[in-house]
C-alpha cells in the first residue's frame, strides 16, 4: 500500500494520482498565498517559511513583509536579543508595513521628543490604512490645533485641527452605534500595545487642546452618554453619523484618550 504521507511542499493529487507540487504554482499566487498567511500572524508565516525554499523566498518579498501582522510583538517588549528585533522592525518599516511604522511614530513622538520625525511615520501608517495611527495621529492633530505652547506638541507644516477631522472622518460608521464600537476596539489596541499614557507628552497634548464651540442641540452628546454605560442602542433608536456633531464626538474620544 502507497504511503498516504506528502512532502509539505505537495499539496494536490490529479485523478491519475500525480503529485502537483505547490512549488510549481505561478509566482503570483504563490505571493498571495504568503501575503495572506503573513496577514493573519507572524507564527503562521514562521511556519509557511518552513514549508519549502520557493516559500522561504516568497515570504521575503516586499509585498509580503508590508501586509505582516505584528500583532503577536509587544511594543518596548523586548526579548533576549533587542538588537535582532530592532533590525525586524527596520525591514518591515523599509518595506512599507504600516504597523511597523505606527509603532515607531509612537515611540518617537511619545517617548523620544522627536515628534516631527513621530508625525511622519504616523501619517505614513495612516495612510496605509492602520486604524490605530489614524486614531492617534488625528487625534494629536485636533490637540495640536488648538493652540501653541512652547516644546509642546508640534504638527507637520499645514497640518491644522480640521484636517485631524477629516483623517479620523475615514474611521466614522454610518451609525453611531457602530462608531462607537470601532472607536472602542481601537483604544483597547492601542493601550495594549503602548506604554507612554501620563507622559509628559500626553500632558502638553492635553493643556493644548481646546475643545470646538458647537449649537447642536445635545442629542449626539446624551447618545454617546447613553450608549456607553450599560445600554445599547438597536437599529430602532440609533442614529445616523451623518446627523450626529463631529465635535462633541471627538471632544468624547479627546476625553477618552486621556484618561
Amino acid at each position: 500500500m502507497a504511503s498516504s504521507s506528502l512532502h509539505p511542499s505537495c499539496l494536490f493529487k490529479n485523478s491519475n494520482k500525480r503529485k502537483i507540487s505547490l512549488d510549481s504554482l505561478p509566482e503570483d499566487l504563490l505571493v498571495e498565498i504568503s501575503s495572506c498567511t503573513a496577514a493573519s500572524s507572524l507564527s503562521a508565516v514562521r511556519n509557511l517559511r518552513l514549508v519549502s525554499k520557493t516559500f522561504r523566498r516568497t515570504c521575503d518579498e516586499k509585498y509580503v513583509i508590508s501586509r505582516l501582522s505584528l500583532h503577536e510583538l509587544t511594543l518596548l517588549n523586548w526579548p533576549q536579543d533587542p538588537k535582532r528585533l530592532s533590525n525586524f522592525y527596520k525591514r518591515c518599516r523599509r518595506n512599507g508595513n504600516p504597523q511597523a511604522l505606527y509603532l515607531k511614530g509612537i515611540i518617537n513622538y511619545f517617548l523620544r521628543n522627536q515628534k516631527h520625525k513621530g508625525l511622519k511615520l504616523l501619517s505614513k501608517a495612516a495612510e496605509k490604512g492602520n486604524k490605530e495611527a489614524t486614531y492617534v495621529y488625528g487625534l494629536i492633530l485636533i490637540c495640536g490645533g488648538g493652540r501653541g505652547i512652547p516644546e509642546g506638541p508640534v504638527s507637520l507644516e499645514g497640518e491644522t485641527k480640521q484636517k485631524g477631522f477629516k483623517i479620523l472622518s475615514s474611521l466614522i460608521k454610518p451609525s453611531m452605534s457602530k462608531t462607537l464600537e470601532e472607536l472602542v476596539e481601537i483604544r483597547d489596541k492601542i493601550g495594549s500595545s503602548i506604554r507612554w499614557l501620563g507622559t509628559p507628552v500626553m500632558k502638553e497634548l492635553k493643556e493644548a487642546y481646546v475643545p470646538d464651540k458647537c449649537r447642536c442641540d445635545g442629542r449626539t452628546n446624551r447618545f454617546i452618554a447613553y450608549n456607553c454605560a450599560w445600554h445599547r442602542y438597536g437599529e430602532d433608536n440609533d442614529m445616523d453619523t451623518s446627523s450626529a456633531c463631529e465635535f462633541c464626538l471627538w471632544d468624547h474620544e479627546v476625553e477618552r484618550f486621556f484618561e
